[in-house]
This record gives C-alpha cells, structure tokens and sequence, in this order.
C-alpha cells in the first residue's frame, strides 16, 4: 500500500504543532535541578508531582522535536520543489533547536529570569512556527504562473 506523502507530511507537522502546546502547557513546573538529568538520573523518582511533572515536560519536548525532525526530513525528500515548506520547516526545526539549548540553561542558571523569560519566548515561537508549518502543509500550493512573476 503506497504511502500518502501529503497527508503523512500533514499528519507529523500537527502532531509536531500539538506537542509544542502541550509542552508550553506542562513547562511551568521546574523541580530538576540539573540538566538532562533530573537529580542525576535519567530515570527519577517519579512519585514527586513536581518532578514528575518536569519529567512529562522533557518526555513531551523530545516527541515535539521527533515531530519537527521528522516533519523536516520530510519536507526535504519529498517537498523540495514546495520551498515555503522546506524553508518553513528549516526554520521551525532551528527555532526548536535553539530553544532546546535554552531551555538547558534554564535549569543550569538556577532559573535566572532572563533566560527564563529567552525560554518562554522562544516556547512561544516553536509554537508558532510550528502551526505555520501546519497550516501551510494544509494549504494547497498554487500553481507557479508567469503572471505571478511580474
């Protein structure tokens, strides 16, 4: 059975788009005082709330970066002549990536609220750029005319 690139495409940029939510939603809560570990384990002690949900925080994260990895790779082996969608999700993956790096400091900074209020932000750009990418996968690409050239 072939594979129905669009709709994958479409189905990995929502997914991608829903994690980022989801990771704002549940990013609130700091009770791991280092990084990528959580009180030196990869694996913590899950029956602390606050760190459980921290835990929650990074699981949810590394599906959002899967999703917008995958949704990258995606767009650049089957949509490279759709370019709003390969520069789209170039962006959108090195938005991601520089979020990542913050949010580490974030907890290696001991919470200091200008990296906090960096990681906030750029919290709030991987959510956008990502339901762009979203909704551009969604949007038929028009046809290129001389037309429009000029």
């Amino acid at each position: 059975m072939p594979i129905d690139r669009k709709r994958l495409l479409q189905v990995v940029a929502i997914l991608g788009a829903a994690c980022a939510y989801a990771t704002i939603v549940v990013g609130g809560t700091v009770a791991c005082p280092d990084w990528p570990l959580c009180n030196g384990s990869a694996v913590p002690d899950l029956a602390d709330i606050g760190i459980l949900v921290e835990y929650v925080h990074r699981l949810v994260a590394a599906l959002t970066g899967l999703f917008m990895l995958s949704t990258l790779v995606i767009a650049l082996l089957w949509f490279r002549a759709e370019m709003r969608i390969v520069t789209l999700s170039v962006m959108s993956f090195a938005i991601l990536v520089t979020q990542v790096i913050i949010g580490a400091l974030t907890i290696t900074s001991g919470n200091d609220w200008a990296v906090v209020t960096i990681h906030l932000a750029l919290g709030t750009a991987t959510l956008a750029s990502a339901l762009i990418v979203a909704l551009v996968s969604l949007w038929p690409a028009k046809p290129w005319s001389e037309s429009a050239a000029t």
